[in-house]
């Protein structure tokens, strides 16, 4: 797994779809593309993205709950580009009068949020890798005192506890041992939560986008 662990709003950027009819059994692609310079996420990785704000309307020109403003798994495609790609078939969707088999942009003021401050990942042995902080400053940010937190949930035959609480840093908290080229095992929980976190362990706020920290980690299932 690929991933940066990060909690923020990419400003300026621009949301683009179209959907694309594949003779399979699910027949439409579609695809939302978002579109921000310096997006600075791991590339190759998959991040959760919140998006607001885009102008959606049904055909008789109401606006509507809709496909594109909401949260997805989206996947980093390059240093520019990052890419949901999603697979359809609906009596209700058509490609009529709709998306077009080539990008367009969607219109409205968007409002795009990366909310990947924390991931989950099933009970396993796993190593973890941070990248060079001299060749990709970018991807090793901190808020101040800012570290990540490890917690195995479910634990116990009902699978109704949760664990206690480990904290790492990267080597910049000389308190904490170092998360880099760790290798941990979570074999008596359903799932680890890995997390970051302030000074007094606390997570970010549910609505609070203005944090600075923005970690790549690389996590490969021994």
């Amino acid at each position: 797994m690929e991933t940066t662990l990060t909690k923020r709003t990419l400003s300026g950027a621009v949301v683009k779809a179209s959907s694309i009819f594949e003779n399979k059994e699910n027949a439409y692609k579609i695809i939302t593309q978002i579109e921000k310079t310096d997006h600075n996420l791991l590339i190759g990785g998959t991040v959760n993205i919140k998006i607001t704000g885009l102008d959606i309307y049904s055909n008789s020109g109401n606006t509507i709950v809709d496909f594109f403003n909401q949260e997805k798994i989206f996947k980093v495609v390059d240093a520019n580009i990052i890419k949901s790609e999603i697979y359809v078939k609906s009596k209700l969707y058509s490609n009529q009068n709709s998306l077009s088999d080539t990008l367009i942009t969607i219109g409205g003021t968007p409002l795009v949020q990366v909310n990947n401050d924390k991931i989950l990942l099933e009970s396993n042995s796993y190593n973890f890798e941070l990248l060079s902080n001299i060749n990709y400053p970018n991807l090793r940010v901190w808020d101040s005192e800012y570290k990540f937190k490890l917690q195995e949930k479910a634990i116990g035959s009902a699978g109704v506890y949760n664990g206690v609480s480990d904290f790492y840093s990267d080597g910049t908290i000389s308190q904490l041992s170092d998360l880099n080229e760790k290798d941990l095992s979570f074999r008596y929980c359903e799932y680890v939560e890995i997390s970051i976190v302030d000074a007094t362990g606390n997570n970010i706020e549910a609505n609070d986008y203005s944090k600075t920290t923005n970690i790549a980690l690389i996590i490969n299932q021994l």
